[in-house]
């Protein structure tokens, strides 16, 4: 898709959706404004919780809100000028900076641990003979976005266990609805998260394995961006904003119980469930280590046309 028409595509949706309506933003402020398009899970929409404690503020800047579920528009809004910086996944990113569009990396975050694993959980039912990757050609599977990180993660780790991913199907269902559509024989097998794993309490279910280690035992699955022409002319405020969130993340941290709260107040999802698994760690970084992994993969599985180093994405602020 060329950049014009992308562009105009998702610019529509901010328009429509979400244009005038920060979150708690003032008619007139002495502080500098600086507008953000955040996602609905976890770690993005955390930074209203941070304006809320006063961090921006504190920094001098007037955070405007936004929250958004439809990562292209997010996407859109900062190409188009209507958002300052956003939040997407690492592969949207990569995908869109493969696109020749401006983009690039201001902070990395929802590091992937193979030792504290919160996504890529692939589900199947305790009694089907699906256990290594050869077992899964031909299979059907559930992912929560086709030609998502879970969709490549899946490949992969199927191409490295004696499988040919090549032959799966892959169907795209949301991670809460995976379990039944298992029970129900709809589908195989399924990615999903260690929430919904837990949530579903089913002996008919089992975790397969962890996809996500087929990608790397680290790596990036989200990130802050900008585009670069705003970085250098805005250097000092995207420094400010990775300050300010490093210092919410320190807080998140330290702070488990209130995070949670918060977390579940915006989410609907209850404190018991959000208590009951692996916490996703508030881990700011923007690492070269951390970052390739999503470029090789994506390159491995056609979804970008080149393979480039990571650092080509690392904004100048985040260079230092």
């Amino acid at each position: 898709m060329r950049r014009t028409e992308f562009c105009r595509q998702a610019g529509a949706a901010i328009v429509a959706g979400v244009a005038g309506a920060p979150i708690g933003a003032t008619a007139q402020t002495p502080l500098q404004p600086l507008r953000i398009v955040t996602a609905a899970t976890e770690i993005p929409v955390s930074m209203i919780n941070a304006r809320d404690l006063g961090y921006f503020k504190d920094a001098g800047i007037d955070a405007q809100i936004f929250s958004l579920t439809n990562g292209p528009a997010g996407i859109a809004a900062v190409l188009s000028g209507s958002a300052d910086i956003g939040f997407t996944s690492s592969l949207s990113l990569v995908v869109a900076y493969d696109k020749g569009l401006p983009v690039t990396a201001v902070a990395g975050t929802d590091l992937h641990r193979s030792t504290n694993p919160v996504q890529g959980v692939l589900l199947a039912s305790a009694s089907a003979p699906l256990h290594t990757g050869k077992d899964f050609n031909g299979k059907t599977v559930s992912v929560p976005g086709l030609g998502g990180t879970q969709n490549y993660a899946v490949r992969a780790w199927v191409d490295a266990t004696g499988g040919d991913s090549s032959t799966l199907r892959f169907v795209e269902i949301p991670n809460s609805a995976v379990p039944a559509a298992i029970v129900a024989g709809r589908i195989d097998a399924g990615t999903t998260d260690v929430l919904t794993l837990h949530s579903s309490g089913s002996r008919a279910l089992r975790e397969v394995a962890n996809v996500y280690n087929a990608i790397a035992p680290k790596f990036l699955t989200g990130v802050w961006y900008a585009t670069a022409p705003w970085v250098e002319q805005h250097h000092d405020l995207t420094r400010t904003f990775i300050t300010v969130f490093q210092r919410y993340s320190a807080w998140a941290n330290s702070h488990p119980a209130d995070e949670v709260r918060f977390y579940a107040k915006q989410s609907g999802l209850s404190i018991e469930d959000l208590q009951g698994v692996p916490r996703a760690v508030f881990e700011p970084t923007l690492t070269l280590e951390a970052m390739q992994p999503i470029i090789d993969v994506a390159f491995r599985y056609d979804a970008i046309k080149r393979r480039f180093p990571a650092n080509t994405l690392l904004s100048s602020a985040s260079r230092g």
